[in-house]
């Protein structure tokens, strides 16, 4: 990920790429070699140099004294998913932010992806969300080995499943509790759930989400449910909408759209060095951020009881 961004920044001219940290410094150095900049020891020095952003690609488990390194030293911090591990973490990034909404960004790339900010866009226009289901799985989890470490990912949910708990947030509605279901099938650590959120509103979303699946297409849906009505994503390459009591369907396809664009990282980009430039609130907040860790250690915790559910 850090190269992804790195390799974006280069299509800016409004941005300078100071350069990076990381505990290997001879990686520092070829990633510099390819992007410019220079290696640092650590955020510290990198911040005294010039830099006014940091945005931390480091895995997920070790997120937390990164964030904070970057906030007290006065930058702007754009911190890749998940925000951290735990609440305990969460809380104490939350207390040195202070209340502050302008200074931490996460990295949810799904919202601005075509095929979830059309989705966006038609329940925005009307389409009022009943009910909905969701998976989102991984064919396996040997590619990269670390994915089964959870002493670098902080477990399943955190690794990629935590985009889906945004994206429930994102179009339905705030999750007001959990029931999960998690089992170890495959793996050396739980790699099978079935989750049911609830929403304030009374909606419901049931979700599967495994480690085992196979690369069968789609391993990647949402499908929502309103007034006899649809809206089905499939992976990030196609969004179907059905209006209430039509005979015909709206597709949009992006299946050959530039992966940059296509999996929404350039628009997120966008996003956030715009909201930056212009000094206006970012649209993914530390509260969502926060919300994230919160539904993920909910889902873990009513796993744990047997399906117990949980208050958020």
């Amino acid at each position: 990920m850090g190269k992804l961004h790195a390799s974006l920044f280069g299509e800016r001219s409004d941005v300078e790429f100071i350069g990076v940290t990381d505990i290997d410094l001879d990686r520092c150095r070829q990633l510099c070699d390819s992007y410019g900049g220079k290696p640092f020891t650590d955020v510290k020095e990198m911040v005294q140099a010039g830099a006014e952003i940091v945005f931390v690609t480091v895995p997920n488990t070790k997120h937390k004294p990164i964030i904070l390194d970057g906030l007290r030293e006065g930058a702007l911090v754009f911190s890749e998913k998940p925000f951290v591990t735990s609440l305990k973490d969460a809380d104490e990034i939350m207390t040195e932010l202070g209340g502050r909404k302008d200074r931490l960004y996460l990295g949810f790339n799904r919202r601005f992806a075509p095929v979830y900010a059309k989705a966006k866009d038609y329940i925005n226009q009307g389409f009022e969300v009943h009910s909905g289901n969701i998976i989102m799985n991984d064919g396996d989890m040997l590619t990269p080995p670390w994915v089964v470490n959870t002493e670098m990912t902080g477990g399943f949910l955190y690794d990629t499943t935590i985009h889906m708990f945004d994206m429930v947030r994102y179009l339905v509605g705030e999750v007001a509790e959990v029931r999960c279901i998690a089992q170890q099938c495959r793996y050396p650590l739980q790699d099978n759930f079935s989750i049911v959120f609830t929403t304030n509103k009374g909606q419901s979303v049931v979700m599967s989400t495994n480690g085992h699946a196979s690369w069968a297409w789609p391993s990647e849906r949402i499908q929502l449910w309103g007034d006899h009505a649809t809206i089905v994503t499939e992976e990030l390459d196609r969004v179907t909408h059905c209006g209430s009591r039509q005979s015909t369907l709206d597709a949009t396809d992006v299946k050959n759209l530039e992966r940059n664009r296509k999996w929404g990282y350039a628009q997120m980009h966008e996003d956030f060095l715009g909201a930056v430039k212009a000094k206006r609130p970012f649209s993914i907040t530390a509260d969502d951020a926060y919300r994230s860790v919160l539904i993920t250690e909910a889902c873990y915790e009513s796993a744990q009881a047997g399906g117990k559910t949980i208050q958020i």
